[in-house]
């Protein structure tokens, strides 16, 4: 804006008048307001001659803390889908690295553990596919994640959503330019860290009020049931040779097998650490573990001294992974474990998204 004051001269010398006249424009270039433009007017008054106490009916008390605010229906469905997506977002990352550092030491796509992997990826609904590098799919992931995420902004820090912006940028950038094999998994770490960081900061540094604990119970269903799948296809008796070593090395404990274990992976080693590990944060009873402490933090949880039914379904499910022997995992008992985890989205859709 530019204001147009007013002088009078007086015996004593020229006087400003307090106040003015302003002409206001929506562009920053205060040389070329025009009222044709778009341009305001308005006067401006001068009502004292230093600066007052600004007059208010907020509470003066040296120190007060603000009551926590009641979460949205809609922000906690968009807190609990960013949690999903970029869990997704992640493990379709290290499947694809898996399949490229294997892909370039073959040299083969239709080698039988490359065609699993490949099978598996197409069958876990996202169409992702290994015909590109960086297959569109994934970059679908990452706006699906960014898209959850702009609608709760003011939620999270600053340098979360700049990085997830930043993953979004860096995943576009190597689609155009990788190719595949050792190339491709090189760009998949890459982007892993990448994603990694935005964890991280949301993790770490968002303030842990409900919208937290939906974020987290979002991203822990995503990751147990992901393992869930990984460990079905790729623990059974019948998948091709090299199935254990991938389970391992997606969960990201290939170092603590070989700590825990005497032994080369084996059916038994790879669920007992991916499934049944209370100590290991990639396995599914940790997460389901994680998903029972978050629920019981939620508003409403307990009733008349009752369990919510979500909180009810994963005790259960904690229940019978922490009792089970791994020999007595079979295929189908992963796969029923996988039907009612992915049950518990709905009860808590039911009493919190609605």
């Amino acid at each position: 804006m530019t204001i147009r004051v007013f002088a009078a001269r007086t015996s004593s010398g020229w006087t400003f008048m307090p106040g003015g006249y302003a002409r206001i424009g929506k562009a920053e270039d205060a040389t070329a307001l025009a009222m044709q433009a778009g341009g305001a007017v308005a006067d401006v008054w001068v009502v004292a001659e230093r600066p007052v106490p600004p007059d208010t009916m907020v509470s003066r008390t040296e120190f007060e803390r603000a009551p926590p605010g009641i979460l949205p229906s809609r922000a906690a469905d968009n807190l609990y889908w960013m949690g999903r997506y970029i869990e997704r977002c992640e493990g379709a990352i290290r499947l694809l690295r898996a399949y490229h550092l294997r892909l370039d030491e073959s040299g083969d796509p239709a080698e039988p553990l490359l065609q699993a992997m490949a099978g598996y990826m197409a069958d876990l609904g996202l169409g992702l596919t290994t015909d590109a590098p960086v297959p569109p799919q994934l970059l679908d992931l990452v706006g699906a994640a960014r898209q959850a995420a702009a609608k709760v902004r003011d939620r999270f820090s600053p340098d979360g959503w700049n990085a997830l912006n930043d993953l979004a940028r860096t995943t576009e950038k190597l689609a155009a330019k990788v190719v595949a094999g050792q190339d491709a998994a090189m760009a998949m770490s890459v982007l892993l860290r990448k994603i990694s960081a935005f964890s991280g900061l949301v993790h770490e540094n968002m303030y842990h009020f409900a919208g937290w604990r939906f974020l987290s119970l979002g991203r822990a269903q995503e990751r147990a049931d992901a393992m869930l799948g990984l460990a079905q296809r790729f623990a059974d008796p019948d998948a091709p040779p090299g199935g254990y070593e991938l389970l391992i090395e997606v969960g990201d404990s290939v170092m603590t097998h070989q700590r825990r274990y005497r032994f080369g992976p084996s059916r038994d080693t790879v669920l007992d650490l991916l499934v049944q590990d209370v100590q290991n944060p990639r396995s599914v009873v940790y997460q389901i573990t994680q998903m029972k402490e978050l629920v019981a933090e939620l508003p409403a949880h307990e009733q008349l001294g009752q369990l919510s039914p979500a909180g009810r379904a994963l005790l259960t499910l904690e229940t019978e992974l922490r009792v089970t022997a791994p020999a007595d995992l079979g295929s189908e008992a992963l796969g029923q474990m996988r039907n009612r985890l992915g049950g518990v989205f709905g009860l808590l859709s039911q009493r919190y998204f609605r």
